[in-house]
């Protein structure tokens, strides 16, 4: 009998630890529901963003406003994937909409990004590969200011992180 219990309780617990939080509806505006998760103790998984680390479109605008843990959004109707973890749970966020004040979120659920067998295990944030990728491109596009104000704020987000942070001084 003791046993059986053991077992339940570790079961219940495993699933109160990958539950979507509660606070999570469908049709919430994401800029509302991503605060509620992070209120939550949810955080972006910071290599979030797809092996190849090129922003586009959409998810090139939500990591220069600050949101690292865009993975991918489509073309058309704009929907956006964000990844989360917390502990050792995970959550996949699923939006929809072409602005990101409008986004709305559309599901959720428990599951893990997957991970290509090429990526490193501790690969350099989203937003730290888009500064990259874009320090070399913004000349071509005429877009460089963008990047001159996005330095800023990734060096305050980083600063206890010596590696990231030479990585980003670097850039200058």
């Amino acid at each position: 009998m003791s046993k059986t219990v053991v077992v339940v309780a570790l079961l219940l617990s495993a699933a109160l630890v990958h539950a979507a939080p509660a606070a999570l509806k469908i049709g919430d505006p994401f800029i509302t529901a991503r605060k509620q998760l992070y209120a939550a103790g949810w955080r972006a998984d910071p290599p979030a963003h797809l092996a190849s680390g090129e922003h586009m479109g959409l998810e090139r605008q939500l990591v220069e406003n600050g949101y690292a843990e865009v993975d991918s959004c489509s073309e058309g109707l704009s929907f956006c994937i964000f990844q989360y973890v917390k502990g050792g749970a995970c959550l996949r966020l699923q939006t929809q909409g072409e602005q990101i004040r409008l986004m709305k979120v559309d599901r959720w659920s428990s599951e893990c990004r997957e991970r290509g067998a090429d990526q490193e295990k501790n690969a350099l944030p989203a937003d730290v590969r888009y500064l990259i990728q874009w320090r070399n491109d913004c000349e071509l596009a005429g877009q460089c200011q963008r990047t001159q104000r996005l330095l800023p704020k990734l060096k305050r987000k980083y600063k206890h992180d010596p590696v990231i942070m030479q990585i980003l001084e670097s850039s200058n």
